[in-house]
C-alpha cells in the first residue's frame, strides 16, 4: 500500500513539473537551407557613375562609385541577391536560441560616398537600423519603406542616427541619399531573423530554420522577384525543411530574367 501511494504521489509532482518546465526544441526540429548562383550570361563590367556633387571629397573613391545592381564573380558568382522566409508572424518556440545573440544594430555607413554594405537585413522588434556618416560631407539619408515611415534624415560629417522599425516589410527597401542621387542600396526589414543574402561566391546560408513547410522569397535589386528557375513563380519558393541540411545546389539565372529591368 505504501509502495502505491508513492508510486502515485511520484506521478503527481513529476506531472505538475512538466506543466510548468518550459519546452525546448530539440536539435532535430531545425534544418539550414543553402545554395548557390550563379548568372550565366557575360559577366558584367562595373559601370561608373557620375559624380555630379562634392566631386572633391567624392571623386577621390571614383574607383567605388559604381552601378552595383548586377555584381558578379569572374565565374558569374551572383552577390547581393535577398532570400527570405515568406511569413509575417512566428511563433517564439520557431525562432532558434541561436537567433537572440544577434547584435541589437545593424550598421548601414555613408563611407566612400557609398553605402557601405549594399545590402542588408534587420529583424523588426529586436534590431535597430543604425546609420553613419564616416565621410567628410553631409549624406541625406533616406529609406522608402511601405509600412513604415520613411527616412529623410540629414547626417553631417561624423554624425549618426537611430532608427526603430515598428512593422515587418514584404519586399526589400531601397537606401538612397538625397544629395548624391547616385547612393542606393537595400534592406530587408522583417519580422523574423530567417534571411540571407548571396556573398561574393554567390552563396547564401538560412541557418537553424523551423522544420516544415514553407515559402522563401528570392529578390535581386535589377530583377526584382527573381524567378530563377520555372517553377518559381514570383521568386516564390514552396519547399519542406527537413532536419539538417537542405540544399539548393547551384541556381542557374538566365540574363532573360533581367529583361524589362
Amino acid at each position: 500500500m505504501f509502495w502505491n501511494r508513492f508510486n502515485f504521489c511520484c506521478c503527481l509532482l513529476v506531472g505538475s513539473l512538466v506543466g510548468i518546465l518550459p519546452t525546448t526544441v530539440t536539435a532535430a526540429e531545425w534544418g539550414t537551407l543553402t545554395g548557390q548562383f550563379i548568372y550565366t550570361g557575360q559577366v558584367p563590367q562595373p559601370e561608373q557613375l557620375d559624380i555630379s556633387r562634392d566631386e572633391a571629397i567624392c571623386g577621390k573613391f571614383s574607383d567605388l562609385i559604381v552601378d552595383q545592381g548586377l555584381v558578379t564573380g569572374k565565374k558569374g558568382e551572383l552577390q547581393n541577391v535577398f532570400i527570405y522566409l515568406r511569413e509575417s508572424k512566428l511563433e517564439e518556440s520557431q525562432i532558434h536560441n541561436d537567433y537572440l545573440k544577434l547584435p541589437e544594430t545593424v550598421t548601414i555607413q555613408n563611407k566612400g560616398c557609398i553605402f557601405q554594405p549594399h545590402v542588408a537585413g534587420l529583424w523588426v522588434n529586436r534590431q535597430k537600423l543604425l546609420a553613419e556618416n564616416k565621410d567628410l560631407c553631409a549624406h541625406g539619408f533616406q529609406v522608402k519603406a511601405y509600412r513604415n515611415t520613411s527616412l529623410n534624415q540629414v547626417l553631417p560629417p561624423g554624425q549618426e542616427m537611430l532608427h526603430t522599425f515598428e512593422y515587418g516589410e514584404k519586399l526589400p527597401l531601397r537606401m538612397g541619399c538625397s544629395i548624391h542621387p547616385w547612393q542606393e542600396g537595400w534592406l530587408v526589414a522583417l519580422n523574423h531573423p530567417y534571411f540571407a543574402t548571396s556573398d561574393e561566391r554567390g552563396r547564401f546560408k538560412i541557418k537553424n530554420l523551423p522544420v516544415g513547410e514553407w515559402e522563401f522569397q528570392l529578390w535581386q535589386e535589377k530583377a526584382g522577384y527573381l524567378a530563377a528557375r520555372p517553377e518559381w513563380k514570383r521568386g516564390r519558393i514552396k519547399m519542406k525543411i527537413a532536419p539538417g541540411e537542405n540544399d539548393l545546389g547551384v541556381i542557374k539565372v538566365s540574363p532573360a530574367v533581367f529583361a524589362g529591368k
